[in-house]
């Protein structure tokens, strides 16, 4: 590990509060973005609700074809959106500002098929979560609150099924 990438874990570890304008047990913005399908996807409509079928919650990942940590990570959260389902937590994929010709072309190359896929094309979703970086998951209760937040890559399944754990009822 180089002097560049300690000073980098460090930034992260002691300034990760900094990177995004929301911490835990804040209310999730709601939102409205469109799927792969050209489909509306509300958040207000799986998370926040007071619907019985609204399930365990929400995994919200912010990623774009750029990122080399997001490109790592997408089908690490892929193989595991059945599994999750199977707890009644919906994993959604948010790419910022690309459209979705790039993402089909991009998420086929990775073989990512299974999360719900949105666009924000103009950013304004990312901006209203505090998004500075990519990745960031953010991992929405059904009541609406934020419960976790993963700054960053994440590297395993354990780590990823130890914060959807978080939303199970």
């Amino acid at each position: 590990m180089n002097k560049y990438s300690i000073a980098a874990l460090l930034v992260l570890l002691f300034a990760s509060s900094s990177f995004a304008a929301l911490k835990p047990n804040d209310t999730a913005p709601t939102f409205t973005l469109r799927d792969i399908e050209g489909k509306d996807f509300n958040l207000s409509d799986h998370a926040g609700s007071t619907k019985k079928e609204s399930g365990n919650g929400i995994i919200l990942s912010f990623f774009a074809s750029w990122c080399v940590a997001c490109r790592n990570e997408l089908p690490l959260i892929n193989s595991l959106v059945d599994e999750l389902k199977g707890k009644g937590i919906q994993v959604v994929i948010v790419d910022l500002k690309e459209d979705f010709n790039t993402l089909d072309v991009f998420l086929a190359g990775l073989k990512v098929d299974k999360p719900i896929v949105l666009s924000d094309l103009d950013g304004k979703t990312a901006e209203k979560y505090g998004v500075r970086f990519l990745p960031v998951t953010f991992f929405i209760g059904s009541d609406g609150k934020v419960k976790h937040i993963i700054f960053g890559e994440i590297y395993d399944a354990k780590e990823l099924r130890e914060s959807a754990g978080k939303l199970v009822k």
